[in-house]
């Protein structure tokens, strides 16, 4: 590992009470205006981190360009992978507040202090968080029903008990991983991410924190932009059916645990929101024109959730799934009018 660490601190320059790690791999493409704008923040008085996961792009030499002296740079000489790099990232914070910044999103001029008002308000927060608005990979908006549907739950987290959050989150996970301002003490309390898990890990540190006695805060102001394009760790561990077996064990865990703790009834596992998240998607390969991948996630709830299979949401996919143009506009609508009623 080496640490490039900036040779000097202006005289001016204050203390830093966050550090804004950026784990990073190959990200050259987006680095450079997600660095931006952190520089471009209405608070400045934080550390700015990137920890390289042995990119083989000028994703380093752009980030020195950009930050300058602003910026620590740590990088690892063998690849570790994202979560691996995450936990690493997170470890070397020093600072009592701490974001993960994803390598291609985009930070409002006002997220760091928005966030950090918000957990010296409920000092007992572990972290706060706040809405976000998806774009693709030009950085235009895209308008997303999952995007409607985790807006909605954040604004019912507001000032939420731990077992409504618990219950929330249940649902659906509606806490962005990138719009994360952490208490690093509480992070560390807990034992950080879950390295055996590569896409479903703050999923599952969400459910632990609650568990193990936090609360977190949420700010439903839409404060960062983060990026779905085809690239990214998110669509590669959804084609590959990664992204639904590792939500199944996090839903299956959390269920245990939760009803163990006393923050949710017995019920039977997954829930819904995973089956949301399968249907939605199975809907976006069918828009798309992806069948072969819309029959993998049917065959997904078919060998993985059988319960789900007479679930009328996963029927109405099978059903209209065979009228063509005409069953995936039905489908549309239907999807629609489930996210304004808050039904998924």
């Amino acid at each position: 590992m080496l640490d490039r660490r900036p040779e000097h601190r202006s005289a001016g320059q204050v203390q830093p009470v966050a550090t804004i790690a950026i784990p990073c791999h190959n990200g050259a493409a987006h680095l450079e205006p997600m660095v931006r704008s952190w520089l471009q923040q209405s608070r400045q008085d934080f550390e700015l981190l990137l920890v390289d996961d042995a990119s083989t792009d000028a994703s380093v030499e752009l980030v020195c360009r950009t930050a300058g002296d602003r910026v620590r740079i740590v990088r690892n000489q063998e690849r570790r992978g994202l979560a691996a790099n995450f936990a690493h990232a997170a470890s070397l914070v020093k600072t009592p507040f701490f974001c993960l910044a994803h390598q291609d999103d985009l930070y409002e001029r006002d997220y760091l202090q928005r966030l950090l008002a918000a957990l010296e308000a409920e000092p007992d927060a572990a972290f706060a968080h706040c809405s976000a608005t998806a774009i693709d990979g030009d950085g235009n908006e895209i308008t997303a029903a999952a995007e409607r549907f985790k807006n909605g739950l954040a604004r019912q987290a507001v000032g939420a008990t731990r077992s409504e959050l618990y219950g929330l989150l249940w649902r659906g996970n509606f806490v962005c991983c990138p719009s994360v301002l952490f208490r690093t003490a509480a992070y560390r309390a807990v034992g950080g991410f879950d390295t055996r898990l590569s896409f479903a890990l703050d999923w599952e540190l969400w459910f632990r924190m609650v568990r193990t006695g936090h609360r977190f805060t949420t700010v439903t102001t839409p404060l960062v932009r983060y990026r779905r394009h085809a690239d990214n760790a998110t669509r590669s561990a959804t084609r590959s059916l990664r992204r639904f077996e590792e939500e199944l064990q996090v839903l299956q865990e959390a269920h245990a645990h939760g009803v163990a703790e006393r923050l949710m009834r017995a019920q039977r596992a997954p829930g819904r929101s995973l089956r949301n998240n399968l249907v939605n998607e199975a809907f976006e390969d069918l828009r798309h024109g992806d069948h072969t991948a819309f029959r993998d996630k049917l065959r997904f709830v078919s060998e993985r959730v059988p319960h789900l299979r007479r679930d009328p949401y996963v029927l109405a996919l099978r059903v209209l799934s065979r009228f063509g143009t005409l069953g995936v506009s039905a489908l549309g609508l239907g999807r629609r009018a489930a996210v304004r009623l808050g039904l998924g």
